[in-house]
């Protein structure tokens, strides 16, 4: 007898994904296919995760033959999440994620994670443009779901291989590239009984604390909120926080992980550090409690949409998942606007100006250094443009550099490998103050303009070797060319300086590229196989951005 919470879901799943799914590969056909069951509720778990419509999700479909046991991909540009979903349809709703078919679905993701696409069916190959480019983006995130309408959660001894999987890939301590999520039958039902349409969301006996008002032309009330509010709301509604927002959150990157840092250890002054939540509402109403001063208000707040401040949420509520406690002394400012009848086009409007104000990145304080200026003027004589300042644009390669390349050439070429693998894990955080170290290492009076613009050309030549080489390289040796870029670019920088006059003339282009590609092609050599010999298991993402393993892939070579 077939389980009716099943029956039910079939029949949303018929009408969802009814003549959307690919089944060309199916020799039989039949009423109760699974085939069609597996794959609609992969598509489903993307639906469920990315809020994308059902045809778009449809298409990302890569179940069948050599399907290296991943049922469906999708790069989702706004959260910066590759999905990589594995999906199985059990009918009478009973079971869990065997311990096999965990291994096949882990044995898919390192595949993929390595860039390895040998003997894959034609549905992965045409998604492999796509998996390449998020991987090769440091703000991306994989996020492996595996899907399935059995009623238990997947068993310790089952999830042992994405366990050590998550612990290799995540080894590094600085981010989390590689996540897993398990969606039941459970999570399904739910879903499609609510209806992904269903995002009025009301949230009751909300406490504002030291709030104020503006009266016109909206009303609109403003103070702070406990952090962990905010943590447990996204636990509650997930991206639904932001449907109306132009960006979900986007997970592990560089400006979420100094969120979640200042909240681990600073949470007292994250009011300080932060610039709050913006968040707006189709009505706002307060109850008669705490209502004598304006210390604290009690309200009612619907159809509630997050419309700026996404990243601040999502960090909070990661946070809160693995640990409430650590946002105790953490408060939030919020603005909360409460539009009534004014319209979807105000909404919209107000959602857009509020995501376009001109945003300070810490180098661009850069340009209040005089070491900088120095150096565009010493280049100006010999007719090269230093565009140090945030928002120039190069028109004339040859003649122009930028504040953006100096960071990057000057970094790698450091000595010391701790600066060569915050180059790779955080490249802002080598000016996020230009008064101390890391900053005054790269840029300070002893700073040599001809040095720096030859670093910055012989970083261009390496761009284009790399570039050229990638499209043609696979596995974890073309996986040295994409993580291992600023340490490729750094060791050629040290031969250069050994080989040429490079800190008294400017060199050119000619002999710049005879000599950097050929020191290019014998550093990848003897970069993969030091990797190879030394750290064979490792993620490739890691290693690069890790000192410690720069270190020991730099001893091997040096002892060879």
């Amino acid at each position: 007898m077939i389980n009716p919470r099943i029956l039910r879901i079939k029949s949303k799943l018929d009408e969802l994904y009814g003549g959307k799914i690919d089944l060309s590969d199916v020799r039989h056909i039949n009423p109760d296919s699974s085939e069609f069951y597996t794959r609609a509720i992969a598509a489903q778990a993307i639906v469920m995760f990315c809020g994308i419509e059902e045809d778009v999700a449809a298409a990302c479909i890569t179940d069948g033959y050599h399907d290296i046991g991943i049922d469906a991909v999708y790069s989702d540009t706004a959260q910066k999440k590759l999905i990589l979903v594995q999906s199985k349809w059990r009918k009478d709703a009973k079971g869990s994620i065997t311990q096999d078919e965990a291994g096949k679905f882990v044995e898919g993701i390192k595949r993929v994670i390595f860039s390895d696409f040998d003997g894959c069916n034609a549905k992965l190959v045409a998604k492999q443009e796509e998996i390449i480019a998020a991987l090769k983006d440091p703000d991306f995130q994989v996020e492996a779901i595996f899907c399935h309408t059995g009623n238990q959660q997947i068993a310790d001894y089952a999830k042992r291989t994405v366990t050590d999987l998550l612990k290799q890939v995540n080894e590094d301590g600085y981010s989390e590239l590689l996540v897993f999520s398990e969606i039941r039958c459970q999570d399904i039902y739910e879903f499609l009984a609510n209806g992904q349409a269903n995002d009025y969301i009301v949230l009751d006996d909300v406490l504002l604390n030291n709030w104020g008002t503006v009266d016109e032309p909206y009303k609109a009330y403003y103070g702070t909120l406990p952090a962990a509010a905010l943590g447990k709301w996204y636990e509650q509604f997930g991206n639904k926080l932001f449907a109306k927002n132009i960006r979900y959150y986007k997970g592990s990157t560089e400006v979420n992980q100094g969120i979640r840092d200042v909240l681990k250890n600073n949470p007292d002054k994250f009011f300080y550090y932060n610039n709050g939540v913006k968040m707006l509402c189709q009505s706002v109403s307060r109850k008669a409690a705490y209502s004598a001063d304006r210390a604290t208000g009690l309200f009612v707040l619907e159809g509630v949409s997050v419309v700026n401040g996404a990243q601040t949420t999502g960090a909070i509520g990661a946070l809160y998942k693995d640990c409430p406690e650590g946002l105790e002394k953490a408060i939030v400012f919020v603005q909360i606007i409460a539009l009534n009848d004014a319209g979807e086009e105000q909404a919209t409007l107000i959602t857009r100006l509020s995501n376009t104000q001109n945003k300070i990145e810490s180098k661009d304080f850069a340009a209040l250094d005089p070491v900088q200026e120095r150096l565009k003027v010493e280049l100006s004589f010999s007719g090269i443009q230093y565009l140090y300042k945030s928002g120039a644009i190069i028109d004339e390669p040859k003649t122009q550099i930028t504040l953006d390349e100096a960071i990057v050439a000057q970094s790698c070429a450091q000595d010391d490998l701790s600066i060569i693998a915050l180059a790779k894990r955080n490249i802002g955080a080598l000016t996020e103050d230009i008064t101390k170290t890391p900053y005054l290492l790269l840029f300070n009076g002893t700073t040599n303009s001809i040095t720096l613009y030859n670093s910055i050309h012989v970083m261009r030549m390496v761009e284009s070797f790399l570039s050229l080489n990638e499209k043609n390289s696979m596995g974890r040796r073309r996986l040295v060319l994409v993580h291992g870029n600023r340490y490729i670019l750094h060791c050629v920088l040290k031969e250069m300086k050994k080989r040429t006059d490079y800190s008294v003339r400017f060199l050119n282009d000619e002999e710049i590229q005879a000599t950097v590609f050929d020191l290019c092609e014998t550093k990848w050599e003897t970069i993969f196989e030091a990797m190879e010999n030394v750290l064979p298991d490792a993620y490739p993402a890691n290693i690069f951005k890790n000192v410690g393993r720069l270190r020991e892939i730099e001893g091997f070579i040096e002892q060879t």
